[in-house]
């Protein structure tokens, strides 16, 4: 079937009372039902590809992308899963037509008044269209946020969002970069946070313009004295290798990362972090601390080289300013990067006014609940590519596929990045900090471990957030798209821009 001949075919489906809801390609299309013909939604809707040169595609599809109200998202979702989980295939849009009459019927999705009910009636009005009365649904609630949640961070004024996605950053990859401007809340974030484990599971590592090699973070072996240097870092680890103290987390803080060139300093780790793990967690290769055969370094307990436990978290602060460094793509490409700004001073004021001699003590069985989220079972970080992985993997590799189509080859990300956006996605589903479904979590996934690597001119760079924008508004990806306007802007204003 040739390009012309699809297109044709999709003008004759409009005839039939289809309406195109979004054009993704020449070759790509979802079409929602007509008022004049069957049930109509805007969110249910029948996907058409041109499969093969001979033959179109079709099946059922759901656009929730702009929904915001959560109550309909959930049952969007519900519907979503069972579609993917049916795999419907269709030849003729008639079988088509009529399966999605019969879903419809089953399963009612819409929104039908203030009070929250959710229905599927033939009375109600649905997209500013009117129906004869027949079908209504049960009301559903949707899921209740635990009260402790917010209590987690303390008194530090954060979005939904930015909450979830340090947390959920965190339980996914155990590295991850805050930056934005000072005074923000990057420390406190960290401070906040680490409250609600012991406080020896903690370390705050401020950096300096000389740290040139791991000797400033780990130690070293001073010949004269005959013993090792060794450094709170060092000792933290060690600490949290020890078999009782496997099924607790440990987190450091690298604050003001990039005062000095994170690539020099860090390079032990950034190696280290990324080879395989062994049955406990531990990374199979080792950084190398000393060859001493002394008494005295034996009797300190320092081993002559470490390998990273699994239950230990890195977190850098960083700011932009002329006394700082860039990260490499080294860098960014280990870690989650997050964005801090500035919501508004009036958003500040009422959170003062609402937080004011608020208890932020946790109780115990959340602290638990906490732990055990955090513990994961004891695999930490570590990516378990199980069913579950591999079935969110089926639902957005095509996006992923498609964006790293529209990046040039400096920008192109490889498997250990596709891993860490469908781990994210998985971490995030059933997490004490969630997010409004899984397309956010992409969204953000996206904003967090693509975008940072993007710094560069105008005639380097115009063109490729033209596609990259064009792809991300398509497909709802609200903050990823937001982002790449304000970057773009920067480019049109100074020529120039970056994450950061």
């Amino acid at each position: 079937m040739t390009l012309p001949e699809f297109e044709e075919t999709i003008e004759s489906f409009k005839r039939e009372y289809l309406t195109i809801v979004k054009k993704n390609g020449p070759d790509y299309i979802w079409m929602a039902p007509h008022k004049n013909d069957w049930y109509h939604s805007q969110y249910f809707v029948i996907d058409v590809r041109r499969n093969i040169d001979t033959e179109l595609e079709l099946s059922l599809n759901i656009n929730d992308y702009n929904v915001i109200d959560k109550q309909l998202l959930a049952r969007l979702g519900e519907l979503k899963n069972y579609l993917l989980r049916e795999n419907f295939k269709f030849k003729t849009i008639t079988e088509a037509k009529d399966k999605y009459k019969e879903i419809a019927n089953q399963n009612p999705f819409v929104l039908e008044n203030k009070r929250g009910e959710l229905v599927y009636s033939e009375k109600s009005k649905i997209n500013n269209i009117e129906f004869d009365n027949t079908l209504k649904a049960q009301k559903t609630t949707s899921q209740k946020r635990d009260i402790n949640v917010d209590a987690i961070f303390g008194d530090l004024f954060l979005t939904d969002e930015l909450k979830s996605s340090f947390y959920n950053a965190l339980k996914s990859k155990g590295f991850v970069i805050l930056a934005g401007i000072s005074g923000i809340g990057k420390t406190k974030i960290f401070e906040n946070f680490v409250k609600n484990f012991p406080v020896d599971n903690s370390l705050f590592v401020p950096v300096r313009p000389d740290f040139r090699d791991a000797k400033s973070l780990l130690g070293f072996y001073n010949p004269l004295a005959e013993e090792y240097q060794t450094t709170p870092l060092l000792e933290l680890i060690i600490r949290a290798s020890q078999q009782q103290n496997l099924k607790n987390p440990y987190f450091v803080l690298f604050d003001e990362m990039n005062l000095a060139r994170v690539e020099y300093y860090f390079a032990d780790f950034l190696s280290v972090i990324e080879s395989k793990r062994d049955d406990k967690g531990f990374t199979t290769q080792s950084i190398q601390l000393h060859n001493s055969i002394s008494d005295k370094v034996r009797q300190q307990g320092v081993p002559k080289e470490i390998k990273l436990p699994p239950n230990i978290y890195f977190v850098g602060s960083v700011n932009i300013d002329e006394t700082t460094h860039m990260f490499s793509p080294k860098v960014l490409d280990r870690a989650f990067t997050i964005e801090f700004k500035i919501d508004g001073f009036q958003k500040y004021i009422d959170f003062l006014h609402d937080s004011y001699e608020k208890d932020y003590t946790l109780p115990s069985e959340f602290l638990k609940k906490l732990k055990r989220d955090f513990i994961n079972d004891s695999y930490y970080t570590q990516i378990t590519k199980d069913d579950i992985f591999i079935e969110i993997a089926n639902q957005y590799f095509e996006d992923l596929e498609q964006i790293n189509s529209l990046l040039p080859t400096n920008l192109k990300f490889g498997y250990r990045v596709f891993d860490e956006i469908i781990s994210f996605i998985y971490n995030s589903e059933n997490s004490i900090l969630s997010f409004i479904d899984n397309r956010e979590a992409f969204d953000l996934a996206i904003k967090m471990k693509i975008l940072p690597k993007f710094h560069g001119t105008r005639d380097k760079l115009e063109s490729v957030f033209d596609d990259l924008l064009e792809f991300t508004e398509n497909n709802g990806l609200l903050h990823t798209t937001k982002k790449i306007k304000q970057m773009m802007n920067n480019l049109q204003l100074i020529g120039y821009t970056s994450f950061m």
